[in-house]
Order: C-alpha cells, then sequence, then structure tokens
C-alpha cells in the first residue's frame, strides 16, 4: 500500500518528465515567440523563400535555418539545433496592403514597398525598417511591334509620333511611374495624364501590376513602366519587350538603387522579440548572398514558391538588386524618392517639411541589421 509521501515523490517525478518532450530545446512549442510576418508573394521577397525550401544553404552560411511545421505557413526559426521562435507566414497584397495589415495588427513583421511603408509612418504608425530587401527591378517595356529597342530609340519614337504615346503604370505613386517621369523630363518629352501634345506621352493608371499583360494584350497602352515579374512575365507570354530597365534611364546616375522591398517592424515587436528578429535578418541576409551568388538556384526556388516559370524567374531575378546592407547607395537613393515625393506635396504627417535625414531616421532602425551583420 502506497503512502502519501509515496504518492507525492511519483506526483513529483510525473511533473518533471511532463515538460521533457520531444519539442524541448531552447522551448517548448507553447513557450516559443510566435511571430507572424506578412510578405507579397512574388520574387522580391525570395530571401524569406530561399530560407523555407533550402534550409540548409542558411544552417552553412550562419547557422540560422528554417524548421517546417507546416508548408509555406509554419516554421520553426532555428539557431543551430535550437528553436528560437516559430514564425507563421502570410501571404499579403502588394503596395500599402502590407503595412495596412501590420497597422490592423494582423502581422508583427512585414515584407514589402519602401514606399508605403513610409507612407504609412508618415501618417503616425509605429513602424520601422529594420532593412533594405531590394532596390531597383522596375523596367520600360513596350509591345513587340513598337519601334524602339533602347530608350534613344524610344525616345525618337514619341517625338516624331504623330499621336501620344501610352504608357502605363500600376499606381499614381508608384516608384516606376516617378522614375519614368522624371527621365521623360530629361529627355525633353512631355507627359500627362490626359491629352499630352504630339510628341509626348499619355500616363495610363492601369490599377495593379495584374493588369499590364491584359492591357498590352488588348492595346490599351502601347507599353508599361511595371517593376518585376511583371516584365518578365508580359515577355514570357509574348506581349511585351523590354527597352530599359528603369535605373539605367537619365539623368545617368540618378535613378540607381531606387528603393524597393524592405523589411519592417512594428514598434512592439521590435521591442518584446530584438533577438529572435536579429537572428531572422542574418538568415534573410544569407539567403540574399546566396541568391547574389547563384542565380540558378535562386531562380529555381523563386519558381517552386510562387509557381511561375523557370523561364520567368530566370529572366525576373537578375534584374532586382538584392542587397539588405543599407549602405550609401541605398541612401542616396531612398534620398532621391524623398525629394521626389516632397516636390509633389505626397507627405502630409510626420514627414512634411522634414529633412531627409531626419525622415530617415523616423522611419528606421538599422541598429538589429548592423547587430546580425556584424556576428556573420
Amino acid at each position: 500500500m502506497r503512502t502519501n509521501a509515496t504518492w507525492a515523490v511519483l506526483l513529483a517525478i510525473a511533473v518533471l518528465f511532463a515538460g521533457c518532450t520531444a519539442e524541448d530545446g531552447a522551448g517548448t512549442a507553447k513557450d516559443l515567440p510566435k511571430i507572424t510576418i506578412g510578405h507579397v508573394g512574388h520574387d522580391h521577397q525570395i530571401a524569406l523563400y530561399v530560407a523555407a525550401l533550402s534550409p540548409d544553404l542558411t544552417k552553412e552560411k550562419c547557422g540560422i535555418w528554417l524548421q517546417e511545421k507546416k508548408s509555406r505557413e509554419v516554421y520553426d526559426l532555428m539557431d543551430g539545433e535550437d528553436a528560437v521562435a516559430e514564425l507563421h507566414l502570410i501571404k499579403v497584397g502588394g503596395g500599402s496592403s502590407m503595412p495596412a495589415a501590420m497597422e490592423r495588427g494582423e502581422i508583427d513583421v512585414g515584407l514589402g514597398g519602401i514606399p508605403a511603408v513610409m507612407f504609412f509612418i508618415d501618417k503616425g504608425a509605429d513602424f520601422k525598417i529594420l532593412s533594405p530587401l531590394n532596390v531597383d527591378g522596375d523596367m520600360l517595356l513596350v509591345r513587340p511591334d513598337f519601334p524602339a529597342n533602347d530608350w534613344g530609340s524610344f525616345v525618337k519614337a514619341v517625338k516624331e509620333s504623330e499621336k501620344p504615346i501610352r504608357i502605363g503604370y500600376k499606381a499614381p505613386v508608384a516608384v516606376a511611374k516617378l522614375v519614368f517621369v522624371g527621365a521623360l523630363n530629361a529627355s525633353g518629352i512631355a507627359s500627362s495624364e490626359s491629352a499630352p501634345p504630339e510628341g509626348g506621352v499619355e500616363l495610363v493608371n492601369l490599377q495593379g501590376g495584374k493588369n499590364i499583360v491584359p492591357a498590352l494584350e488588348s492595346g490599351i497602352v502601347d507599353g508599361a513602366v511595371i517593376n518585376e515579374p511583371f516584365g518578365s512575365i508580359s515577355v514570357a507570354k509574348g506581349v511585351g519587350k523590354i527597352v530599359s530597365l528603369l535605373a539605367d534611364l537619365p539623368p545617368e546616375g540618378k535613378w540607381k538603387s531606387h528603393p524597393c522591398c524592405c523589411v519592417c517592424a512594428t514598434a512592439k515587436t521590435i521591442s518584446e522579440n530584438r533577438p529572435e528578429l536579429v537572428k531572422l535578418l542574418a538568415m534573410l541576409a544569407a539567403a540574399t548572398e546566396t541568391i547574389n551568388g547563384n542565380g540558378e538556384t535562386a531562380a529555381k526556388l523563386a519558381a517552386a514558391w510562387t509557381k511561375r516559370s523557370i523561364e520567368v524567374e530566370s529572366q525576373s531575378v537578375p534584374n532586382i538588386v538584392y542587397v539588405m546592407e543599407p549602405g550609401e547607395s541605398y541612401r542616396t537613393g531612398l534620398a532621391t524618392w524623398h525629394s521626389m515625393m516632397e516636390k509633389i506635396g505626397k507627405f502630409s504627417g510626420r514627414l512634411k517639411g522634414v529633412p531627409f535625414d531626419q525622415a530617415f531616421n523616423i522611419g528606421h532602425d538599422l541598429t538589429l541589421i548592423e547587430e546580425a551583420l556584424r556576428d556573420q
């Protein structure tokens, strides 16, 4: 017959072993910090997809990798053999959709457009950009029968045309549209949303990148300025040809490193999960190194995640500059964008009338990426 003392000992042993589950390490699944990450789903964010689909690549480079729990949705962020956070991946729309989801509290970390994030910060959102993900990656494309194969021949065709050339864009303050208009001005070509003069460009709002291919197919526009992968999709479908990457347009050098995608987070997430975010950034930086070092592997993994063809991704990925280190060229490109926004009066809140250096500091916390890169 067991005494009360015996029962107490057995109970203590049971409690002790109950905590020793297979999921223990840095912590059980129950007590791992949960971080929800929103992404757009196309190849501007393939650093995340490379890490998810080929974890050995980042594990070898920096020791940090993703252990899959549910494909494309739930992963443990691993440091060596220890789980340090549970990541939940959610596909959100492009443009303002990602920062809007972050503002609503649906995601903690966002991968998406820098301009959209800065506009939300201007309106008072408590976000910080932690690092860039990529810059550039925009292009001018035209229908296959349009008489231009480079910027010089495009300018000539526009100036000699008896009617305005119609060029589509995806959103009114899309970076691609603003760069294109700046290049037109530098080349002495007038542009307008309606009724530009002969020898000019009529700008057409196509209400999103998904409408580029139908607009080219139907002849609604003669061409478009758009980010990848939409340019390469148009080429693969035979409805467009690339005239020039926008980073190469005049004035020479002005549009290099114009802003595209970033990693950003809420102030609350930075405060509560800083060590985990540093590890996440280190892993994404290692994946970015893989992308830049092996374009063929990057294109295959991009195609595997996005479900687009290898043909599209093999053309798209090389047109995008993948970078996570916020160096001088990143600041210069963002300063050019900031100047354009100020000039057309797009800031109305915290960033209105604010010098670029101050606006940059309002929108960024680079200490995490600096720590992540320093530790690699």
